[in-house]
């Protein structure tokens, strides 16, 4: 692989074969994402390339702020991310170098384009690909549009689809956005009068992750340009695209009109056949409720669900078994089942999945139904509706709340494992004036209600923020109580507890801004330092390859205020507190002791600073929203990969890491400790 000098400073569908073989690893992993080449250029090749690639990018500089230069830049992107990663994985070189060709002029057009302000690739109905700027780490990120033929975007709102895509270890940033520009056919399905976006997910991560906000971002984005029904939006896909399905509509049940999911995997344990003698550690198998569908089942409460399984394929073990989950829910799911098909759709069966998205899709989605349910294992899922989970009693354990409307003036909630809660009193309560009545767990409370949203957006999307408008309940001793309108709860430190912005693990720190900092300084330790110089610029190069964005990386040096570096951005900090000034800033509101010679977590055994590092997240107290990750990237790592389904969080909110270990492709040392923090983020 040629050096990725960049990274310390700073599908249509494919063949979706994700069956499991006998080494646990889905039938197309060959060992490494993305892969080795299979058919790599020769040196003059890869010269030329360079060359007119470096061209380009020079001409881009001209014409980067234009408000669609993403368009242009997924091009170079993808190029540039081929080259340095040797991603030629067709049979020919020639046959690399023509999607290269093709892609760098594509890009030349586009950027000539730019600079007239215009962008002529917009017009007209078929195939487009289009781009967009991720807030994670500011890189350009493709996704696709399929505009029938015949459908005026502009004068009527229109349904949207989105389509998740099957696994392709392949299908990298080049092959991706060649196989979007050349499409000729339409997708899996042509829904009448529709847009169908194509998202690229971050590549190969099964949809969670930078993959799940990558669905957002690329929705969002085709909203803001195409007349898009945002209540008759679908999500849908097949194989990996059907584990996705089931992941965003029960995750995220009030963001679709309708959710279908075919075939695809749904939860670990049972989709890998583990039997207790393979269980990973006990935190690992916690960190399992992160995903796993069957944990968030009663979701599918609030949104219509259709599900497709071929007859003979091993992955319809998956959908059968929500099939049970979701019956004793009292939920009846329609499963249409492909006779005689193994991993894919039957030609006729397919139509009638189609009959029955199409249907729902015509009601369209109720931002205000009568009834709310929601089921977690943590408050980062917890918003539905018009209805916020917004804190756990002890996270990781099932949280269940039912709200429904009584009357005009009167609202009933039902919970388990719930301290906090945030609601939007919806219309049909509004007829008592400014007071609501709430029974909630066998007590009434009188609430007041605040002002009237005039755009609701189910607590996800940007909106307006309009003081005073929700309800604030907590639970305290056993009792609610109401928390009043006007002022928000305390940021989500101790004395806030563990809320949506910030729930753990550390893993979740990387499905928002992010901002990697670099130790300024030296340890007393070589043998530490060696392994955060390894470990970070490991983290950094991962990201690269498997996410598909270049990290916002700097020197702690460069950081003037860490508080205010927090407002905008988790931060990613490496190091002791004697090699990145910005941890030892922050030392003291950690529940961390570390000096040269030992460290330890707040109440544990000492560990010897020499040969041991913590790692964790934590929230920084002196700015809302500010949350810090200490030596650590992506807790799953290579060994992962092999099925899309182990791609979760391997460590918990903090551990602690015996480096005289070295790296693995599982680990990143060997874990001497390690545990969640409370829900009011104390040490256990």
């Amino acid at each position: 692989m040629r050096p990725i000098l960049s990274a310390l400073l700073l599908l249509s569908l494919l063949p979706a074969q994700a069956q499991l073989g006998p080494n646990g690893a889905t039938a197309s992993f060959k060992g490494s994402l993305p892969p080795k080449p299979v058919a790599p250029l020769s040196a003059d090749q890869e010269a030329a390339a360079e060359t007119q690639l470096a061209a380009l990018q020079a001409a881009f500089e001209a014409v980067k702020k234009h408000p669609r230069s993403a368009d242009a830049a997924i091009f170079l992107k993808a190029v540039r991310y081929a080259l340095d990663f040797d991603e030629w994985y067709d049979k020919k070189p020639e046959d690399n170098l023509k999607k290269v060709n093709v892609l760098l002029d594509e890009a030349k057009k586009r950027i000539a384009s730019l600079k007239d302000g215009k962008t002529p690739w917009m017009d007209g109905s078929g195939q487009k690909v289009l781009g967009f700027y991720s807030k994670l780490d500011g890189s350009a990120q493709p996704y696709g549009v399929e505009i029938p033929e015949g459908l005026e975007i502009g004068k009527k709102a229109v349904p949207m689809w989105i389509w998740l895509h099957g696994r392709g270890d392949t299908a990298t940033d080049l092959h991706f956005v060649y196989s979007r520009l050349m499409a000729k056919k339409p997708g899996q399905f042509q829904p009448a009068g529709s847009i169908v976006i194509h998202p690229f997910g971050r590549y190969c991560n099964g949809w969670k992750s930078a993959g799940e906000v990558d669905v957002f971002e690329s929705r969002d984005d085709a909203i803001a340009r195409f007349k898009v029904d945002t209540n008759r939006v679908v999500i849908a896909g097949f194989s990996m695209g059907g584990a996705g399905a089931w992941h965003l509509g029960a995750h995220y049940p009030d963001q679709w009109a309708c959710v279908h999911t075919g075939a695809g995997f749904a939860d670990v344990k049972r989709y890998q056949k583990l039997t207790p003698d393979k269980y990973p550690v006990a935190y690992e198998q916690t960190m399992w409720g992160l995903y796993d569908v069957p944990d968030y089942a009663r979701n599918f409460l609030n949104v219509p669900l259709i599900s497709y399984s071929g007859e003979l394929d091993a992955q319809r073990d998956s959908a059968e078994y929500m099939m049970e989950v979701l019956g004793k829910e009292g939920l009846k799911v329609p499963h249409l089942i492909g006779p005689g098909m193994g991993h894919k759709y039957h030609p006729e069966t397919i139509k009638d999945v189609q009959a029955l998205i199409e249907k729902e899709v015509a009601k369209g989605r109720n931002n205000f139904p009568d009834e709310v349910h929601i089921q977690t294992k943590t408050a980062l899922y917890g918003r539905v509706k018009w209805m916020n989970l917004h804190g756990l009693e002890q996270s990781w354990k099932d949280a269940r709340l039912d709200a429904k409307v009584l009357d005009g003036k009167t609202l009933e909630i039902k919970t388990s494992n719930v301290s906090r809660i945030v609601l939007y009193p919806p219309p049909q309560v509004r007829k008592g004036g400014d007071k609501l009545t709430l029974k909630i767990d066998g007590q009434t409370l009188t609430l007041q209600i605040g002002p009237e949203l005039t755009k609701f957006e189910n607590f996800l999307s940007p909106g307006p923020r309009v003081p005073n408008s929700l309800c604030r309940l907590v639970k305290e001793n056993g009792e609610w109580r109401d928390f009043g309108n006007a002022t928000p709860f305390q940021h989500e430190g101790p004395e806030g507890g563990k809320g949506g912005a910030h729930p753990g693990p550390m893993d979740t720190s990387f499905m928002k801004p992010f901002l990697v900092v670099l130790p300024d300084g030296k340890s007393s330790s070589a043998t530490v330092d060696a392994w955060v110089n390894a470990e970070s610029a490991h983290f950094i190069t991962r990201w690269r390859g498997l996410m598909r964005g270049d990290a916002r990386v700097v020197k702690a040096s460069e950081i003037k205020d860490v508080y205010e570096a927090g407002k905008t951005a988790s931060l990613i900090l490496w190091g002791t507190p004697e090699s990145n000034s910005c941890i030892k800033a922050l030392l003291s509101s950690l529940p961390v002791q570390w000096d040269a010679k030992k460290g330890s977590i707040q109440g544990k055994d000492g560990f010897d600073a020499n040969t041991h590092v913590p790692a964790l997240t934590y929230p920084a107290l002196k700015s809302p929203g500010f949350e810090v990750v200490i030596n650590s990237g992506l807790t799953f790592r290579e060994a992962h990969d092999k099925t899309n389904s182990l791609q979760n969080p391997k460590l918990p909110d903090w551990a602690i890491l015996d480096i005289t270990q070295p790296p693995t492709a599982e680990s990143a040392g060997k874990v001497v400790a390690a545990d969640f923090f409370d829900d009011r983020w104390q040490v256990k």
